[in-house]
């Protein structure tokens, strides 16, 4: 088999290492100093040529015509594609080239031939271990298939339960590892601890099975959405660059899917800085119509959204994206809402406590969400005079209480909180304490009064020094 190859470099060198010495390689690069170890180290080397791989002079030079496979692996794109548009031309049967610059795939595809999009690649590999480093995801053809392996530990049994046996469209349990012996399905009954699955399938197999880790169930904001609804207004009035370093923070630590980011006027700038993520992650971005919180609430409703992003902006132009009210939009999204003050990473989050069903769920969620991202998490309880109680219960017994139901929640969720216990006005002291957190977690419920009630739950939002959840 005869096969060019322009481009010396580590990948050739680590290509050479594999290829049988009865084949016959030729070898294209303007380097000397590249392509001097191949004189005599590879037996299988049979021409080097130090020359411009992208002239069409050369490559007749090399006899292109007579090649059984032309591999472009330079590190110029540009040469790149002149090398394997001559190889089609040449009508060689097996063509193959590195592409850098995802931009230029589509002119590479239109050629119908092999390619690797090295950054694509790479971004993908790397980026999935940040998702979850149990799961290895190997991409197949040309981004249309997927092979899985992920290791199975004792807490995700659960999540397992149904997948022997299970003849889906979109994908297959093709083996099992099992102490050093491939197992394959006909072969199993049941999922062990320590597994290693091998699943093949469509693309994104991750949307599939990263609801079934962790006990089998969805983590936030995933057991809301897979997605993540982003709303900017004018860029004038917001740091874009701290703000998008926030929403990534999330897509990183929570495994969210997809983003939609809806602007009052995507520039240019705005759209560029996003499609560097989109290789890695879908973006849609779109133009709000008309104000930019009922484009939020219609795009939420649709569906499949896990959390909405918004700015914090100064107080008169808020009232002017948001209306007079962010609470209430809160109220009516199907799912929480992130005011992004720009102090992730959280290294530690900040629960007000009541005792309602709305804050019992706000600390729920932050035990979730710390779980994931490794942060501590603190409760605080403001007593506040005895009337704002009623008669029935004195500030004491209703400390003792809230403290007694916090614990309870600590042995539930097989955690520790620190508690901080203050009386006085909620807003000035969880403001106070808030300034040595980076993320504050707040629930309010339908009608509440007292620490979480619209007033209270609004200055919180305006006053608080980091970034809010609300969750409604």
């Amino acid at each position: 088999m005869k096969i060019l190859i322009c481009g010396a470099g580590r990948i050739t060198d680590e290509l050479l290492k594999r290829i049988s010495e009865h084949w016959e390689i030729s070898i294209i690069d303007k380097s000397a100093e590249k392509l001097s170890p191949y004189a005599n180290r590879f037996p299988s080397v049979v021409s080097l040529l130090c020359e411009d791989a992208s002239s069409p002079v050369v490559l007749e030079k090399a006899e292109i015509k007579e090649q059984d496979c032309v591999l472009a692996l330079t590190d110029d794109d540009r040469v790149n594609l002149a090398v394997v548009r001559f190889a089609r031309e040449a009508e060689v049967k097996y063509i193959l080239a590195l592409v850098r610059d995802t931009d230029m795939l589509p002119e590479f595809r239109k050629l119908e031939i092999w390619t690797v999009p090295m950054s694509a690649h790479m971004a993908r590999r790397i980026y999935q271990f940040l998702r979850d480093p149990s799961i290895e995801i190997f991409v197949l053809g040309e981004g249309d298939g997927e092979l899985m392996e992920l290791y199975v530990a004792k807490k995700d049994l659960p999540g397992f339960s149904d997948i022997v046996g299970y003849n889906g469209p979109d994908w297959r349990l093709v083996g099992v590892l099992r102490d050093k012996e491939l197992l394959f399905p006909n072969r199993l009954d049941v999922i062990e601890e320590g597994d290693r699955l091998l699943i093949l399938g469509k693309k994104d197999l991750y949307k599939e099975f990263g609801t079934r880790l962790k006990d089998g169930r969805a983590h936030f904001p995933r057991v809301y959405g897979q997605g993540m609804l982003l709303g900017v207004p004018d860029k004038a009035v917001i740091d874009l660059t701290e703000l998008l370093n926030e929403t990534f923070y999330w897509v990183q630590s929570a495994h969210i899917e997809k983003i939609k980011a809806i602007f009052e006027k995507p520039s240019d700038e705005i759209r560029e800085v996003l499609s560097r993520w989109s290789e890695i992650l879908p973006i849609e971005v779109s133009e709000s119509e008309g104000k930019l919180k009922a484009s939020l609430m219609a795009a939420a409703d649709q569906g499949n959204i896990g959390l909405v992003l918004v700015p914090y902006t100064e107080l008169s132009f808020w009232k002017a994206i948001f209306g007079s009210d962010l609470v209430d939009m809160a109220g009516n999204l199907p799912c929480p809402l992130l005011l992004c003050r720009h102090t992730d990473p959280y290294k530690r989050i900040l629960v007000p406590f009541n005792g309602t069903p709305a804050s019992e769920h706000a600390l729920e969620i932050a035990v979730d969400l710390a779980g994931q991202i490794k942060a501590d998490v603190s409760v605080i309880i403001v007593v506040e005079p005895s009337y704002i109680h009623g008669e029935q219960a004195s500030s004491g017994e209703w400390e003792k209480r809230m403290l007694q139901q916090v614990r309870d929640l600590a042995r539930r969720h097989e955690t520790r909180f620190d508690e901080q216990v203050r009386h006085g006005n909620p807003v000035k002291e969880i403001v106070a304490a808030a300034d040595e957190y980076q993320l504050m977690v707040v629930g309010r419920g339908e009608g509440e009064t007292g620490l979480f009630s619209l007033d209270v739950t609004n200055m919180l939002l305006h006053r608080a020094p980091c970034s809010v959840l609300l969750v409604a």
